[in-house]
């Protein structure tokens, strides 16, 4: 099989660089870390603010060009690993991200961060436009979906600056947008069992185009008839996943819990 290559596309766009600094507010005590600092663009301004600054970068190559680039910078600090395995608790007790995350695993590496987010102050994170689209959409939009669902739950969310397909070497084929993730103190809703929560929020979205009450079979024994209305803890079961609130959510998980309680 052939090896899967550590797709990224570096900015080079100065202007854009500094602005993400900007929007990313670090203050002069402000650990940050980096995910794939690639070339080093944005790195040389994170390094004018950060103390220290940790880059995580996968790539050998590109670790042997950040290390001869910055070698004179104290605050500096280079680790060489893949970012979607690595354990960011030893980063230290609290960092800031700020990052254009590599494309290819950019959704998986902001899932990681928050099963950490007791360490992270918030993320000013660069991703693909279209998933930046599904992250900060509303029920009865079209990108509203599980992932929608699950950084809702753990983050507020802010939608910050568009950056065009331009300012990257090699140009991708789509834009991207910068987004601020800051974890919640408490998920924004409550719930009795998280576990039980995703499991309701994953079934509800697995088929889009059907209705609850076929995305919920699992739980068809606890469905309720009213006026030849299908529901369950008051919801219309007509009705499908992208519809629901995280309250809506919510109501459904902590109904289903409370009766396997």
């Amino acid at each position: 099989m052939k090896k899967r290559p550590f797709g990224q596309n570096f900015l080079k766009d100065i202007s854009i660089a500094e602005e993400i600094v900007r929007l990313a507010q670090i203050s002069p005590e402000d650990p940050v870390l980096e995910i794939g600092p690639g070339k080093g663009m944005l790195t040389q301004y994170l390094l004018d603010g950060a103390n220290p600054l940790t880059a995580l970068e996968i790539d050998p190559k590109l670790c042997v060009e950040l290390r001869q680039k910055f070698a004179g910078k104290e605050n500096f600090r280079l680790i060489e690993s893949d970012a979607a395995k690595f354990d960011y608790g030893s980063i230290g007790p609290k960092f800031k991200v700020v990052s254009n995350l590599p494309y290819y695993a950019a959704t998986h590496i902001v899932k990681r961060l928050i099963d950490f987010r007791a360490h992270v102050i918030d993320m000013t994170v660069m991703m693909q436009k279209e998933v930046i689209d599904r992250l900060v959409a509303k029920p009865g939009q079209k990108e509203y979906g599980s992932l929608t669902v699950y950084i809702q739950f753990h983050c507020q969310v802010e939608r910050l600056l568009e950056i065009d397909k331009t300012a990257f070497s090699p140009p991708p084929k789509i834009d991207s947008s910068l987004v601020k993730l800051t974890p919640l103190a408490n998920p924004r809703v409550q719930v009795k069992d998280q576990k039980t929560f995703f499991k309701v929020v994953n079934a509800a979205f697995l088929h889009k185009r059907k209705m609850l009450k076929n995305n919920l079979k699992d739980w068809q024994n606890q469905f309720q008839q009213d006026n030849n209305c299908t529901q369950l803890a008051g919801i219309d079961l007509s009705r499908r996943g992208e519809t629901l609130s995280l309250e809506d959510f919510a109501t459904l998980s902590n109904f289903i819990h409370t009766l396997h309680d």
